[in-house]
């Protein structure tokens, strides 16, 4: 019963690190200290050390000899890289969807850009995952879906990091998932795949964009 309950709070200790790494709390190469991330949970440091080895697993940790663990660095070219995945995975989920898509997920698709709508863009990231599985679940791609989740989670804090410094981005990428939705509407699957195509295409533009001119004047 203690395993069950330690793997829980381990669980729990690694949805919170990643929520602060996703949203921005905790910064691309800073220090997370053990000590100091237990006594903010109220947990010992054991499962905050296994909460750091799962996000290391997940690419959003990196477990430094003698320094600890800090937030991965990414660099532009593997940015870029995680958007070219996005890319062949997205489109090919969204296509195979398009056919088989209920109005139920539809429905939840147009619920969740409307609550983005709303949102602070901090608390976009698990709306806007919601949204692209609620559009690509009908093609029945569970293992796909997870190996994708992974890659959302890699891209999204920078997402998110580019979209609060831009009002006029934020308003094209509701824009361009309203088109998506509609496209969906209509079954017209190569529409759909190309919207999406060009989507993340534009994100990953503005995204390098922004990070290399952040980190030139850093």
């Amino acid at each position: 019963m203690a395993q069950i309950q330690r793997r829980t709070t381990t669980s729990i200790v690694a949805d919170e690190l990643r929520k602060r790494i996703q949203n921005g709390a905790i910064k691309e190469g800073e220090q997370i200290r053990q000590e100091a991330i237990a006594s903010q949970l109220g947990v010992s440091r054991i499962p905050v050390r296994e909460a750091l080895r799962l996000l290391e697993a997940e690419g959003l940790i990196t477990l430094v000899s003698h320094k600890g663990a800090e937030v991965t660095r990414l660099e532009p070219s593997e940015i870029e890289e995680l958007f070219e995945i996005r890319t062949m995975i997205e489109v090919w989920l969204f296509e195979h969807s398009v056919a088989a898509i209920t109005d139920e997920d539809l429905a939840e698709a147009q619920e969740c850009l409307d609550a983005m709508r709303k949102a602070d863009v901090k608390d976009w990231g698990p709306l806007n995952w919601q949204f692209h599985v609620a559009l690509y679940r009908a093609a029945n791609k569970p293992t796909t879906i997870k190996l994708l989740k992974r890659v959302h989670d890699n891209a999204d804090r920078y997402v998110r990091l580019h979209l609060t410094l831009s009002r006029d981005a934020q308003d094209l990428a509701h824009r361009q998932h309203q088109a998506m939705i509609d496209a969906a509407h209509m079954r017209d699957a190569y529409l759909a795949g190309r919207l999406l195509s060009d989507h993340i295409n534009q994100v990953k533009g503005q995204l390098l964009a922004s990070v290399e001119k952040r980190r030139k004047t850093a």
